[in-house]
């Protein structure tokens, strides 16, 4: 009678565990695809280059202002811009502002970014579509 009884316990156990291994494998499951799935939709938001500018050369217009001498002109120039941020303005004559003279800075999503130059100048720059 012992070994019956032995046996049965065992029986019981194994239905019990496995029971509960399947209602946790149940309540798991759906909490890692939700969290899969908030993932892919944060993932996707970051991945979206609607905001972002790619790298290359841009015409863009300057304005600029010498707040020492108060001169300031709109200029149309063309830009480099490299991870979303201007970083070289080209002028004209072949000359340039790169981070020896400007402090390089982000566009937004219009592609407007407003740039601290050396002696406090000061760079206004829109890029033209």
């Amino acid at each position: 009678m012992k070994s019956y009884n032995l046996i049965f316990l065992l029986f019981v156990f194994l239905i019990t565990s496995c029971n509960w291994s399947d209602k946790n494998n149940n309540n798991s499951q759906p909490s890692r695809v939700n969290y899969y799935e908030v993932y892919q939709e944060e993932d996707s938001y970051y991945e979206d280059d609607s905001n972002e500018f790619e790298d290359g050369t841009y015409s863009a217009t300057v304005d600029y202002y010498n707040p020492e001498t108060g001169y300031s002109e709109t200029y149309y120039l063309d830009v480099e811009v490299e991870d979303n941020n201007v970083t070289i303005i080209y002028f004209n004559n072949g000359g340039y502002l790169d981070y020896d003279h400007i402090t390089p800075d982000e566009l937004d999503e219009d592609g407007y970014v407003y740039i601290y130059g050396e002696e406090g100048k000061t760079y206004e720059i829109q890029i033209d579509y």
